[in-house]
């Protein structure tokens, strides 16, 4: 009979009739995932001096964004950049609300520099620049004055050619490394089932390679799971982040709006590790799981500039970051708003402070952006018939707006007054904010060592998580106080994982 106090996707399906493997393949250690920790993993248990089989189901790996978060880096030792970091774990802790298991955040604080240096040596060998992210801060910029503070963590790589964030330059040294040393990397190469006999250790995967047939690859010493979230799994997001699954069916900007992903063979993050390692034995972490959904934040990025619903009215202090902004834009009427602003937008951007996805200054990327994601206008009357939204109303918005701003004392939201801007000099631009998921941060039960753990919260031996695959990391929603902590901790589970999994007996 089915088990009806689980759902069917935590349901162990059958077992593969060992007639039907077409193949059999014996190495030291297979890593599951060839995204940020997968690549992470691979190279590093090679590095060990491990025999690596490293098993993707997409043509290539999949990259989005290009920061990397990271303290004490030899980056930031060499900036003077100096990063507290049992402030930064407090403030983690109190952005999740005291949910997450700290000791992995202490893992990331206390690794992450050392990874980040590991990273650049790779790089700089090959011609790429590391950069801070929003380095040196505006003159008289102050973290402790902010309403969301954040930290000089963020680092990202340049090659002096591609305009923006970049992670594939990081992944491409890593890979390169990786054949260099040997790494048998194969895509289109789908993992199916974990191998473990009762209560024993996991021994290897079943995949399906590309021709559709069962292969067995064995593992020595262990497998390391870095199959990414599963953001992209409707009856997953509606069990552990339900307020997320209509936005994630949506708009899913990596998974259903990325041509390269769409023309994937089969589809990507939909929790393929999270579920082989629950039908062995590993426990999903309480819910409800923090979503990475930010908004598309703006023509000018996530800057503190007028916003407003689509019946014309001013709704928050607009001074927070794309993650918190997305946040209330979802309980607006339409589930879509405004960002406003007018032709002295470049000269206000100095004021707007810094933080993921704020420009301080203009360049030809953001130009470009208000050209050709705003509407714009010469009176507010004709810009809010382009916005269709009631023209008395947002005249009446307007004027309000610049009221508080000529007294510089926000009445209404309590916005500070070096954000709150006039809207009275035209050309007058508007442009459409919208909602959108990255990911869904929920994992797997795990230890300080990244091993998966029981219902009795006993190891699962043979077997490591990294990146999305390893719980308790977030909670409520992303924290966006340290650009690119996502990925720091993909490099730094998955660096870790893979040196364990090379160790393992």
């Amino acid at each position: 009979m089915p088990d009806e106090t689980r759902d069917s996707f935590e349901i162990e399906p059958p077992p593969i009739p060992p007639e039907e493997i077409a193949d059999t393949f014996t190495t030291d250690v297979v890593v599951i995932g060839a995204g940020t920790s997968g690549k992470a993993a691979a190279l590093s248990a090679a590095q060990a001096g491990a025999e690596v089989i490293q098993i993707d189901k997409h043509t290539t790996y999949r990259w989005s964004g290009g920061l990397i978060a990271a303290i004490d880096s030899k980056l930031q030792k060499k900036l003077g950049v100096k990063v507290d970091k049992d402030e930064v774990i407090r403030e983690l802790m109190r952005w999740g609300g005291n949910k997450p298991d700290q000791r992995l955040l202490r893992l990331w604080a206390d690794h992450s520099g050392a990874v980040m240096d590991w990273l650049m040596d790779m790089t700089e060998a090959e011609g790429i620049q590391t950069l801070m992210y929003q380095w040196p801060r505006p003159t008289g910029y102050d973290a402790k004055t902010e309403y969301y503070p954040d930290f000089p963590v963020g680092h990202m790589h340049s090659d002096g050619k591609t305009p923006g964030l970049n992670h594939s330059l990081a992944l491409n040294c890593a890979q390169k490394r990786a054949l260099e040393l040997g790494v048998d990397i194969r895509y289109r190469t789908r993992a199916v089932r974990l191998i473990r006999q009762g209560s024993s250790r996991v021994t290897g995967v079943f995949a399906r390679n590309p021709e559709g047939k069962y292969i067995q690859l064995n593992a020595r010493k262990a497998v390391v799971l870095c199959t990414g979230d599963y953001g992209n799994n409707p009856a997953m997001v509606q069990k552990y982040c339900p307020a997320s699954a209509e936005v994630a069916r949506k708009n899913n900007i990596y998974m259903v709006r990325n041509e390269d992903l769409r023309m994937a063979p089969e589809p990507l993050n939909v929790g393929d590790g999270h579920l082989m390692a629950m039908w062995i034995g590993a426990v999903m972490e309480p819910g409800p799981h923090a979503p990475m959904s930010h908004a598309t934040v703006g023509a000018s990025g996530a800057n503190a500039f007028l916003r407003v619903n689509i019946d014309g009215e001013r709704y928050e202090n607009e001074d927070v970051p794309a993650q918190s902004s997305a946040n209330s834009l979802v309980r607006q009427p339409g589930k879509r708003v405004w960002q406003v602003f007018d032709s002295k937008w470049e000269t206000e951007l100095a004021n707007m402070g810094v933080g993921l996805g704020t420009f301080s200054a203009a360049n030809d990327m953001i130009r470009m952006q208000v050209k050709e994601m705003t509407v714009k206008a010469d009176t507010i009357e004709e810009l809010a018939r382009k916005m269709e939204v009631p023209v008395n109303t947002f005249k009446a918005t307007i004027d309000r707006y610049n009221e508080l701003a000529g007294t510089g004392r926000d009445l209404d939201y309590g916005k500070r007054s070096d954000r709150l801007t006039t809207v009275n000099k035209p050309p007058f631009h508007a442009g459409v904010i919208e909602q959108h998921i990255l990911v869904i941060l929920g994992g797997l039960n795990a230890n300080t060592k990244l091993q998966p753990l029981d219902i009795n919260r006993k190891v699962i031996p043979g077997l490591y998580l990294a990146g999305n695959t390893v719980g308790n990391r977030f909670a409520v929603d992303y924290p966006t106080m340290c650009a690119g902590l996502s990925h720091a901790m993909a490099w730094t589970t998955g660096r870790l994982a893979g040196l364990s999994a090379a160790a393992d007996k």
